[in-house]
């Protein structure tokens, strides 16, 4: 049988005529035709909006793929590489898998390519025209992006969403909407005085306030907290225009977790970004927003922290059962009035002596009083935050090779090796020199290539331990600076400091009590 499918794809509305999905089918069938193919509406498959570097979305591709291993036709057609795909590692996977593994027949029409027909099966030449695709791939996401930023410092909204309180002219400009500007000035009022993001909500939705989603989809929803502190964080009121702050990027940790490609949103480097004040029309003044930005900035840092005469909470552990140690009753001093703390396994006090066999009660200001004076002595030694400092880079740095200079060269021998690829697979169009040294010329400069992204990996892992390691040094020195003068201070920033110095304290069914401090863990 000589049944052929059909592959089409166009990344976006703006594509031309000339890779529209209409297009691409006729050109296909017609191509079918002449080389005795049945074509079949059933076997057209159709990735239409899809990028070709993004293959985990096409979901058509992936079903052509299972057609094919399941023996339902005997041939692959498309228009083009770039429209097959524009990723080479893809492309070079896909086009393995059809030809030698399920014995696909794929022919790609603009290129002449056709693995069935001597003379026009050339794997170097198919090379060649991927990495064509895949370089103009790049250019076009490189010239999108230019073209976003210039239009970005024009003063135009380039977001798909409007911001709730504004509509756009027919310049791409934002223009306040009377009555939604009203309500972003009632927000950020009711924040001042005192009403949190979930407070704000709940009024709005009590006097029948509608959301964006109701007044742009009509669709009947209800102001959430999150949404009024994505308000209240939005520098676009005060006119400011903000672009190119966020990226789709691989994460690459859970990536490696996954096995798989793990793409994320991401906040760009802030010079990167493309900031214009005075865009537009400000809804909110510059100095009730700075205002409202301070207010958020300290409940941010109080976030999460319950206010307690326990310094220590949730740093204490049983080494027994794993579970909390807190902070109980009131233990009496000799037959005096005056009355203790004490701390025991929270297991043993709420359940039971059964639930673990830690009984054990430790008075709490021995334990504090014993932590703050480690502390305030460590915070008075230089020689002891020098050796924290040193046992903290060192640690980061151990069994790591490479610096700053060393990532550099080996990506300027990367960038030689991929210009050196290039011109391989350009020699060898020229037909001046043998197939079987080009093969073996590319797949030596492959292999290189390959150690060379390894190494590369490998030294920027590096680099970034020893940031991390530099800013944990950092961290420690400034909460340390607190057990210098630790009156001086209140109680929150205190227990931030303990937080920053200290991984847990663990107490045993012996009484004994360890502490360990976060340069350590």
């Amino acid at each position: 049988m000589n049944r052929a499918a059909i592959y089409v794809r166009v990344s976006t509305d703006l594509d031309s005529q000339k890779y529209s999905p209409e297009h691409q089918l006729a050109a296909c069938r017609e191509y079918a035709e002449a080389e005795g193919l049945t074509t079949d509406d059933t076997l057209v498959y159709n990735d239409a909006g899809l990028s070709g570097t993004e293959m985990e979305n096409r979901h058509e591709v992936k079903r052509m793929l299972n057609d094919a291993r399941l023996g339902k036709f005997e041939a692959v057609l498309f228009t083009a590489v770039s429209r097959f795909g524009r990723d080479m590692a893809d492309v070079f996977s896909m086009r393995k898998k059809l030809e030698s593994v399920y014995g696909i027949r794929i022919a790609s029409i603009e290129e002449g390519y056709d693995s069935a027909i001597e003379g026009r099966n050339s794997e170097q030449l198919f090379t060649v025209y991927t990495m064509l695709a895949a370089h103009k791939s790049k250019e076009m996401s490189l010239a999108i992006k230019r073209g976003l930023r210039q239009a970005a410092k024009r003063g135009r909204h380039i977001g798909n969403v409007v911001p709730y309180g504004y509509t756009k002219n027919a310049d791409k400009q934002l223009i306040p909407n009377p009555t939604e500007a009203a309500i972003i000035q009632d927000i950020f009022k009711m924040y001042l005085n005192g009403n949190g993001s979930k407070s704000i909500a709940e009024q709005l939705n009590m006097r029948g306030v509608p959301t964006a989603t109701k007044a742009r989809k009509g669709k009947d929803t209800l102001w959430g907290a999150s949404t009024i502190n994505a308000i209240l964080h939005n520098e676009v009121y005060i006119g400011r225009l903000i672009a190119h702050r966020w990226q789709i990027a691989t994460d690459y940790k859970v990536s490696r977790q996954a096995d798989s490609i793990v793409k994320r949103q991401s906040v760009r480097d802030q010079d990167e970004w493309v900031v214009i004040d005075g865009a537009h029309e400000a809804i909110i003044d510059t100095d009730t927003f700075n205002r409202v930005q301070d207010m958020l900035n300290r409940k941010a840092k109080n976030k999460g922290i319950k206010r307690t005469s326990n310094l220590l909470a949730g740093l204490m552990t049983c080494k027994n059962c794993g579970g909390s140690m807190i902070v109980s009753g009131r233990g009496k001093l000799g037959g005096t009035r005056d009355t203790y703390k004490y701390v025991i396994c929270a297991a043993t006090r709420r359940i039971g002596k059964y639930a673990c066999p830690n009984h054990q009660s430790v008075k709490y200001e021995h334990v504090l009083n014993g932590i703050l004076e480690d502390l305030r002595s460590i915070a008075h030694s230089e020689r002891d935050i020098d050796q924290i400092a040193t046992l903290i880079l060192t640690t980061a740095r151990s069994g790591q090779e490479g610096s700053q200079q060393r990532l550099e060269a080996l990506k300027r021998q990367l960038e030689a090796n991929q210009e050196q690829q290039m011109k391989n697979l350009e020699a060898f169009s020229t037909g001046l020199f043998p197939r079987e040294l080009v093969e073996q010329r590319q797949t030596k400069l492959r292999q290189e290539a390959e150690q060379l992204k390894k190494e590369i990996s490998s030294v920027e892992t590096s680099e970034q331990r020893e940031q991390d390691a530099a800013r944990k040094v950092q961290e420690i020195r400034q909460s340390l600076n607190v057990f210098l003068n630790l009156d001086d201070y209140d109680e929150m920033t205190q227990r931030i400091a303990l937080r920053k110095l200290i991984d847990r304290i663990e107490f045993d069914a012996m009484g004994n009590v360890e502490v360990r401090y976060s340069w350590l863990a």
